[in-house]
């Protein structure tokens, strides 16, 4: 009996030192200075349990949006965590003095290679490392060098609307959604390789890498919530070298299989003596700069480089072409008004056969309905993380201390009223043809579908591109419409904000289109 009390008694002093470990963690947190006056969800403020659940609902695009309208315009969502709504803000955390630098939750989007986990413009945290990245290739993605990409995006639009012509033969019902990705991952396959990866040809998620980007997107979403839990998950990479061997993980894993590709696309390029030195892809572009200059382009950033456009550059431009489709499709007025500025340009000689992407910047009502579309539909719904600096952060009478994690989600300040007017929640592309100067500078200021400040998202351009000249090509060929008018798309969030259930009939125009197009 003695030695069972013997043996009680660490235990109970035990389990009484983690509870008073427990209790005061949670006060800690709880009272932090700076935030303990503020308002939210009350298990925010003890545990980051909240951001998990909330992170894996797949709905945080609506959830902030409930919450900055209970609230207001400063919320505590965790116990170090608090979300602003305050356009004022924009500029000061996300302006180019860097001084607000990106937290933890973004090396969760990092990539293993060569068994090192490797960060991209996107995930690093280290200004230095991003400036340098940033430095070897930002002239790559500037309009002037893109122009060379119009061909392959002109093939990949041609064979999109190939295929559409077919289904619009038997009356079929497409699914657009799911498209427009396999042609944006078409696009980046021909801007990046100079090849198509064959997505639209064997109609079909090849090798499911996109399956796997999205099961990246989910980990990433919720386990940077958590980061500390990282480096003993997908970071750890003894850990990933022994799942491997398991099918499941193999096959959910897209990293290896787009290691593979880019690799093999290298040795294929090197390997070809008689490679045409005026080639344009990104791969051609990059692997001169690297010749030319070694030291501002190792073999590693080549493959970071590379990698980043097939992991993360189709998504953005699906969601916006989706969005851009949808909002039309729902609302006819805004559709009829665009044909017509098309069918106008196209009688007045203005548009190629081939629209360009010079004949598409001067089509302001297109690019306002682009523009429009993203603002309502942004491709990010999560908060844009930025830890506070040493001297802190004051937001009228609020005063955060440094450390803080804040962050501003362009889902909230995309609808704001005091922003974009009382019809902020409305697909109005005329709001950014009839803004009065001061007011479209507030407009433009507080648009965030690519980010801000130096973080941009480096391929803004491309997308832009793609949109202006897909989108008029589509529509000039095609009336569409919604194939069951009471059925809405579905929008689940992890990082992006990525809609399914996007059914639509195509049906090809006929000269009696354009008669009643440019007679109205």
């Amino acid at each position: 009996m003695s030695i069972v009390a013997s043996s009680v008694q660490p235990l109970a002093l035990l389990s009484i030192i983690l509870a008073t470990i427990f209790i005061a963690n949670i006060l800690r947190a709880l009272f932090r200075p700076g935030l303990r006056q503020l308002p939210g969800p009350r298990l925010a403020a003890y545990s980051r349990l909240w951001n998990m659940f909330n992170a894996a609902g797949g709905n945080s695009h609506e959830t902030f949006r409930d919450l900055h309208r209970k609230y207001g315009n400063v919320v505590r969502i965790g116990p170090n965590h608090v979300a602003i709504a305050d356009p004022a803000m924009i500029p000061i955390i996300y302006g180019t003095n860097n001084k607000f630098l990106k937290t933890e939750f973004y090396k969760s989007f990092g990539t293993p290679y060569q068994g090192k986990m490797m960060q991209s413009m996107f995930s690093t945290l280290d200004t230095a490392q991003h400036k340098s990245l940033k430095q070897a290739v930002s002239n790559k993605f500037s309009l002037t060098t893109l122009r060379e990409f119009e061909p392959q995006i002109n093939s990949c639009t041609n064979k999109f609307i190939s295929i559409m012509h077919e289904f619009a033969s038997t009356n079929e019902v497409v699914d657009l959604g799911q498209w427009l990705q396999w042609y944006a991952f078409d696009v980046v396959g021909a801007i990046t390789f100079n090849s198509l990866f064959g997505f639209m040809d064997q109609r079909k998620d090849i090798q499911d890498i996109i399956a796997g980007i999205e099961g990246a997107l989910w980990y990433g979403s919720i386990i940077g919530q958590m980061p500390e839990l990282h480096p003993w998950l997908l970071a750890n990479t003894s850990l990933m070298s022994l799942l491997s061997h398991l099918k499941a993980v193999d096959a959910a894993n897209p990293v290896p299989k787009v290691v593979k590709m880019v690799e093999d696309a290298i040795r294929n390029y090197d390997q070809d003596s008689l490679r045409d030195r005026s080639r344009s892809d990104f791969l051609a572009l990059f692997r001169r700069e690297a010749e030319k200059s070694p030291e501002r382009m190792p073999q590693r950033d080549l493959m970071n480089h590379l990698m980043n456009n097939l992991l993360a550059g189709s998504d953005t431009t699906a969601i916006s072409l989706r969005a851009i489709f949808y909002y039309l499709i729902k609302n006819p007025r805004c559709y009829k008004t665009l044909l017509q500025e098309i069918e106008t340009a196209e009688r007045q000689g203005r548009l190629s056969v081939n629209i360009t992407l010079t004949e598409s910047s001067q089509m302001p009502y297109l690019q306002a309905c682009m523009k429009e579309a993203m603002r309502l539909h942004p491709g990010v719904g999560f908060p844009l993380e930025r830890v506070v600096p040493d001297d802190g952060l004051a937001i009228g009478d609020v005063h955060l201390p440094r450390g803080t994690i804040v962050g501003m989600n362009a889902w909230v300040i995309h609808h704001d009223k005091s922003i974009y007017g009382n019809d902020a929640d409305d697909f109005k592309p005329e709001r950014w043809l009839i803004a009065d100067p001061a007011r479209l500078r507030l407009m433009e200021k507080c648009f965030l579908s690519f980010g801000a400040g130096t973080r941009t998202c480096i391929g803004k351009n491309i997308s832009i591109m793609e949109m202006g000249k897909m989108v008029p090509q589509v529509l000039r060929n095609f009336e569409i419409s919604w194939a069951a008018p009471d059925d809405e798309w579905k929008i689940n969030t992890f990082w992006f904000a990525k809609q399914t259930g996007v059914h639509v009939r195509f049906r090809p125009r006929t000269k009696a289109d354009d008669e009643r197009a440019s007679s109205s």
